[in-house]
């Protein structure tokens, strides 16, 4: 019963990260940080976790520089989610 639990509470941990990835303003607004301030984001690409800070965008590509991997260009359109200490845009409902 346990794991049940745990298997649905990592689930729906998985569906909120990937809900807010379509989330435009602030998905953007976590890349344009990132950018500007040289914070690292971890970036999460078809299940796997790339932690970078990020160099620059483009329309289809972001380009993150990384202490282990060097420079990694990730299609935006395969990144589910990203996650960092980055502020939230003004105006999001980020509690």
């Amino acid at each position: 019963m346990k794991s049940a639990k745990r298997l649905f509470c990592m689930l729906s941990i998985g569906f909120a990260a990937l809900a807010n990835a379509n989330d435009e303003p602030a998905f953007k607004a976590a890349l344009e940080e990132s950018k500007s301030t040289g914070r690292g984001l971890t970036f999460y690409v078809n299940g796997q976790a790339i932690g970078g800070a990020v160099v620059s965008i483009d329309d289809k590509y972001v380009v993150a520089k990384s202490q282990a991997l060097g420079l990694i260009t990730l299609r935006r359109e395969r990144i589910d989610a990203v996650s960092g200490f980055v502020g939230a845009p003004a105006g999001s409902k980020a509690n």
